[in-house]
Parts: structure tokens; sequence; C-alpha cells
């Protein structure tokens, strides 16, 4: 009966692993997410600005070239303005460099549990609840401080990390499979053929 809770835990271990496996790869999708559309956005940001300020301070011969269409170069550099404050305030409203670090930090949390998981599930013998605790106080850290995943991503992200699992298992024994057309492949397999 003792070697039956020792097992349950490494049991509760393994299944903390999967956890925290499957929120790293979330965080990780979710971390280039916002740290994609941070630097889209401070590129139109630069590009816009950069426009700008070549219509303003350039001889205005130069300006009528480097205005669009038959718009008036004045009428321009005012859209240009606004347009340049306007994704200035969305750059500070939603703040994707913020989410991007938010979920660096969550991922970089739960692949400590992970890890450490690893280790301890690697050792020969019970474990025990009480030679645990490091690992599950980390666990416990990163879901109470860590980024929360929204519940509208849950499912796209569980999907995403299975796929990856499934990618790598294949990989494994095909090294030189596409991995595009092995998506396209898991996809058919999945939704049917028709």
């Amino acid at each position: 009966m003792i070697m039956a809770e020792y097992l349950d835990f490494r049991d509760e271990l393994k299944r903390i692993r999967r956890t925290a496996d499957m929120l790293s790869t979330a965080h990780a999708n979710l971390r280039e997410r916002f740290h994609r559309r941070a630097v889209s956005l401070d590129l139109a940001v630069l590009g816009l600005s950069t426009w700008l300020t070549s219509v303003v301070f350039v001889e205005p011969r130069i300006g009528v070239k480097l205005t669009p269409g038959k718009l008036d170069p004045e009428i321009w550099v005012g859209l240009l303005g606004v347009a340049t404050f306007f994704l200035s305030v969305v750059q500070l409203r939603v703040d994707w460099k913020g989410r991007s670090d938010a979920h660096r930090r969550t991922l970089d949390l739960y692949a400590d549990v992970k890890r450490e998981c690893g280790y301890l599930l690697a050792s020969d013998g019970a474990l025990r609840r009480e030679g645990c605790g490091s690992v599950l106080a980390k666990y416990e850290m990163a879901t109470d401080v860590g980024t929360p995943l929204e519940e509208r991503d849950f499912l796209a992200q569980k999907r995403k990390h299975l796929q990856k699992i499934a990618i790598s298992r294949f990989l494994d024994d095909h090294p030189s499979a596409s991995i595009v057309l092995l998506r396209i492949k898991m996809w058919l397999r999945d939704n049917g053929r028709g």
C-alpha cells in the first residue's frame, strides 16, 4: 500500500511534466506571436516616421515626388503624421513587447518545472511527495505568477503542441521528411478526405 502511494506520485509527476511541456509550447508560441506583432508595429512606425521626415525636410519639388498620386504634399504630410501618431498610440495600448516578455518569463518557469520533473523521473526507486517539494513549489509559482493562457487560445495551443510532438516523433525515423508535406498529410488524415 505504501508502494502504491509512491507510484501514484510518480504518475502525478508525469502529469505535471506533460502539462508543463504543453504550457511551455503554448507560451513559446504566444511569445513569438506577440514579438512578431511588436516588430511589425515598430517597423511600421519607423517607416512612416522616416517617410514623414523625408517629405518634410526636402526641397518642395522632391516632396512632390515622395507624395503618392496627385495628393497635395501638405495633405500627405498630415496623413503621415496622423498615421504615425495613431500607430504610436496603438503601440502603447496593446503593449505587444510587454506581452511577449511576459510569455517568455512564463515559458522559463514551466521549462524549469519540466526539466526538474525529468530529472526526478529519471531517478530509480520510488518517488515520495516530500522529496519533490522543489518542483511542486516551482509548478505552483508558475501557475500563480505566470501569465495565464487565455481560454480562447488553449485548444489551438494544445493542438500545436500535439502536432509538434507527432512531427518530432515522425522525424526520429524519417529525418529528411518535409515538415510542410507532413503537416498536410496529418491534416488530411485527421480531417478525412471527403
